[in-house]
């Protein structure tokens, strides 16, 4: 091992030899002068005296897996870029010939276009959503990190979602205090917006959506409760990765791609937080989110 690899690594072998099990992912560089990505994991060699003796070192050559993700995030990213720019053209050709502007159309040509103009739509969602998933997942999409008032983030969320509910014939309630936070603040929002878009999707006409704030001594808890059919509880984890629905029609039916609630846990996660799901069938869903308060950067800003 060379100096290089060996710097890479110095934090975890000292971490093992204070007793702390460790696994990190890194790229060294062998004798034969070819790069490899390797997973190696520390684990300290601990005496019946209790006293650390050492520590054993388990490496694993991961170079193929890393290099199938690699070409795999560059296969997404190409074909995703590739494809949004036609549909995008296709469209807004397509929303020319609804205006009747090119001629009029006949009742049953009019149904055929709206049908492709939903599809195209759903397609540019589905699109981006895959791309935003890559970025995050790449590490090329990190958090710009401020501080927000979270009621004010909720209220915006909240009147984006406004038409959306109205359509729905959905009642949106806030409950939210003034409170500040230090997160992203337009990941948030993408966050808020696909969860309230998912609880307007499943509520039933007349339903009421309600979310809600608690703030706890370390972290803020924000809750999206609905009133739909609900989720079983064995897939109440399922839902959070790709393409995973409750029920395959929705995607066709409610217009999801099955990649929001995948893109929600990411953005979580990146805030060091955590999201999770509770249900009851026939009754309703309620989606959690904690997010840490992160209290020395507000003590930093607030100037307390």
């Amino acid at each position: 091992m060379g100096e290089t690899d060996y710097q890479q690594l110095q934090a975890y072998i000292e971490a093992a030899l204070e007793g702390e099990q460790v696994t990190c992912e890194v790229t060294i560089t062998p004798p034969d002068g070819r790069m490899r990505d390797v997973a190696v994991t520390y684990i300290p060699d601990i005496g019946e005296d209790h006293t650390i003796r050492g520590a054993f070192g388990l490496i694993s050559d991961i170079s193929d897996h890393k290099l199938a993700e690699r070409l795999k995030d560059e296969f997404v990213s190409v074909v995703g870029h590739e494809l949004r720019t036609p549909l995008t053209s296709i469209h807004g050709s397509l929303k020319l010939i609804a205006t009747n502007q090119l001629g009029e159309l006949t009742a049953q040509g009019g149904e055929l276009i709206s049908i492709a103009i939903k599809n195209t739509e759903r397609l540019t969602r589905l699109i981006n959503d895959v791309l935003d998933l890559e970025r995050i997942e790449s590490g090329r999409v990190s958090m710009a990190m401020a501080i927000c008032n979270l009621s004010d983030l909720l209220e915006q969320a909240t009147q984006a979602m406004q038409v959306m509910a109205d359509e729905q014939n959905v009642q949106l309630l806030t409950a939210a205090m003034d409170m500040p936070i230090w997160d992203d603040a337009d990941h948030l929002m993408q966050l808020l917006t696909n969860l309230l878009s998912n609880a307007i999707k499943f509520s039933p006409v007349g339903g009421v959506v309600r979310v809600s704030v608690i703030e706890h001594e370390t972290k803020v808890q924000i809750s999206v409760k609905d009133q739909g059919r609900g989720i079983p509880s064995d897939k109440l984890e399922l839902i959070f990765e790709r393409f995973q629905q409750v029920d395959a029609s929705d995607s066709r039916r409610r217009g999801g791609t099955g990649l929001g609630l995948t893109i929600c846990q990411k953005i979580v996660q990146q805030h060091g937080g955590r999201i999770w799901a509770e249900s009851l069938l026939g009754e309703g869903s309620t989606f959690y989110v904690t997010l840490p308060k992160n209290k020395e950067r507000l003590k930093e800003f607030l100037g307390s």
